[in-house]
């Protein structure tokens, strides 16, 4: 892989498993940025609508507008990449695509890893600051979550205009006026000027025009004519010129193209066809079609390459080439195992694996929750600094001494939106505590200590108004799974920090896309138990059952965890590249 800068705009070199060079044209932060905020609108009005629908519907209404807000603020890049091929609707407005930073199509994983970190890369306050920068100082131009996830963001025009001849040698050309960087950038543009909005076009030929200005002169220049017409014009001009420069090699680039219209006009009707449903809606004749003409597309690059062919139809190969390599390695690029299979062997597996992070974790959440329990309990008064007012009124006003008493009132109209709103808000601070372990594990700590403290602190709280029964009666039934969960997700974002502060042999950046890949299983057991949790939290824990219920409930999914993330899963070990990639299927 190969990083340039040509003209304006930064270009990345890959190999394909064909050994042919595909060059790409990374996404700048600008055209990132307006593509995140026509997103960012798309989501704004997906929850406004739902609200407007819903605002009727009483208690039925507010938890699917809890769960259709998480599902559009986190699902909604995840989903979209996931059935677009790595484009958003706002990436695809703004020609952009996803892919991995050896030029795979975006995976599943690869989409779950840099969208868990956007909630670090819009830091701080949801300015985006942090990824901005990184995109702006990194050679690739990639975001923390695409460090992360080994992707890059590159400009795709979706192919582009067929393909066309080379220009004439013939004819009078003359010197040419443009060097060949300033010839390049304007026949790149001139390629793809076809497939951009037309206020995309404006603006990006505005900034070719800057840059060649100096170099067409004012010879006929109409002072009232659009850039873009500027442009065409002096391309006509110069695309002669510079084939008569090339001379011999220009001559077979054009026979070449004259050559190859055909079978290229063949190639292309089918990459449109493989785009609209993949390569499941060709008969078994197009997909032996596909893979002759894909290799023939490859080897045509590679001469265009050699013949010194035009900017122009050298990127017009190039990006066909590259559309027929996403389209023909899309299945492949997609590794995730089978959502049953997960849950019963590779889950548990992980777990094992990374045990010591999940201990870690365990104890940075315990051990602050004992503490500040010992605190509140040696000094009252501490709990009115730490707990909130309706917590402290809650603890003073329930009955003392009975053990069944009730820690608080639901209805059983409202039971279904508090266990929405648990479960959207724990899965929430679950993946901002993976996320946060790219802050070299400071973040996760910070987490775990916090939620560590504020739990020994409640637990202290009712002690001392002698109720320590009625909250622990009401927390053992979904607890045990909840902190499980924590401690899960905890372990993963301590891993993650342990990448950049312990990498090994490799790489910071080939340490993060490593363990954030192997760590990926943990999240998704955490979302798991957050899930069930929620539900039990919500219509389970606060019921009228007696005390003896809910303990008997809490042991018993106890020994159920213990018994599955410690036996679970030890048949035969897999390949152990398959466990890297272990993440359910969407």
């Amino acid at each position: 892989m190969r990083e340039t800068r040509t003209g304006l705009h930064r270009r990345i070199a890959l190999e394909t498993p064909e050994h042919v060079k595909l060059e790409y044209q990374l996404a700048d932060l600008g055209s990132r940025a307006a593509a995140l905020a026509l997103d960012l609108v798309i989501i704004v009005a997906a929850i406004l609508a739902v609200a407007l629908v819903f605002q009727y519907a009483g208690a039925f209404g507010r938890p699917v507008l809890y769960i259709v807000s998480f599902f559009a603020v986190w699902g909604y890049f995840l989903f979209f990449e996931a059935v677009w091929d790595g484009r958003t609707p706002g990436k695809r407005a703004l020609g952009l695509r996803v892919l991995h930073d050896g030029g795979e199509p975006l995976s599943f994983q690869g989409s779950v890893l840099r969208n868990l970190i956007r909630i670090v890369d819009l830091q701080p306050g949801a300015t985006g600051m942090a990824g901005a920068a990184s995109i702006l100082f990194n050679r690739r131009a990639q975001r923390l979550g695409d460090l992360v996830a080994g992707t890059i963001v590159v400009r795709d025009t979706g192919g582009g205009e067929m393909f066309g001849d080379e220009p004439s040698t013939t004819g009078r050309a003359g010197r040419p006026r443009l060097t060949v960087e300033q010839f390049a950038l304007l026949a790149g543009y001139v390629a793809r000027r076809a497939g951009l909005e037309p206020e995309v076009r404006r603006r990006v030929a505005a900034s070719v025009w800057d840059a060649v200005r100096s170099a067409a002169g004012r010879d006929g220049v109409d002072p009232e004519a659009a850039p873009d017409t500027h442009l065409l014009r002096l391309h006509d001009e110069e695309a002669p010129r510079h084939a008569a420069r090339q001379g011999g090699a220009s001559l077979q680039a054009a026979a070449m193209a004259r050559e190859r219209r055909e079978a290229w006009a063949t190639y292309t009707d089918l990459v449109e066809k493989g785009r609209a449903g993949g390569l499941d809606r060709f008969s078994e004749a197009e997909v032996r079609a596909f893979g002759r003409l894909y290799r023939g597309v490859t080897a045509d690059l590679a001469r265009a390459r050699t013949y010194g062919a035009s900017p122009g139809l050298l990127e017009a190969v190039e990006r066909w080439a590259g559309a027929g390599h996403n389209l023909l390695y899309r299945a492949k690029g997609r590794a995730a195992v089978p959502l049953g299979r997960w849950t019963a062997r590779e889950l548990p597996r992980a777990v094992r694996r990374h045990h010591r992070l999940v201990l870690l974790a365990a104890l940075l959440l315990f051990g602050p929750m004992l503490a500040s329990y010992w605190a509140v309990r040696d000094q009252p008064a501490r709990a009115r600094a730490i707990m909130p007012a309706g917590m402290l009124a809650r603890a003073e006003n329930t009955a003392r001494g009975d053990i069944n008493a009730s820690y608080v009132e639901v209805e059983g109209t409202e039971r279904p939106t508090l266990s929405s709103a648990l479960v959207t808000n724990n899965v929430r601070v679950s993946f901002v505590a993976f996320a946060a372990g790219l802050l070299a594990g400071a973040g996760t700590v910070l987490i775990l200590v916090f939620n560590g403290v504020l739990l020994g602190a409640a637990f202290g709280l009712y002690a001392n108004n002698e109720a320590l029964g009625v909250i622990l009666a009401f927390v053992f039934p979904h607890g045990v799974m909840e902190l499980t969960a924590i401690c899960l997700a905890g372990g993963a974002g301590l891993g993650l920090g342990s990448a950049l502060l312990v990498p090994g042999r490799r790489t910071r950046r080939e340490a993060l896309r490593e363990r954030g890949r192997t760590l990926l299983s943990l999240v998704g057991g955490s979302v798991l138990l957050l899930i069930v949790a929620g539900l039990v939290e919500g219509f389970y824990s606060p019921s009228a059952l007696p005390a003896v219920a809910k303990f008997a409930f809490g042991g018993g999914t106890a020994l159920l965890l213990a018994a599955y993330f410690g036996l679970a899963g030890r048949g035969p070990e897999a390949d152990p590249r398959a466990e890297v990639r272990a993440v359910p299927a969407p």
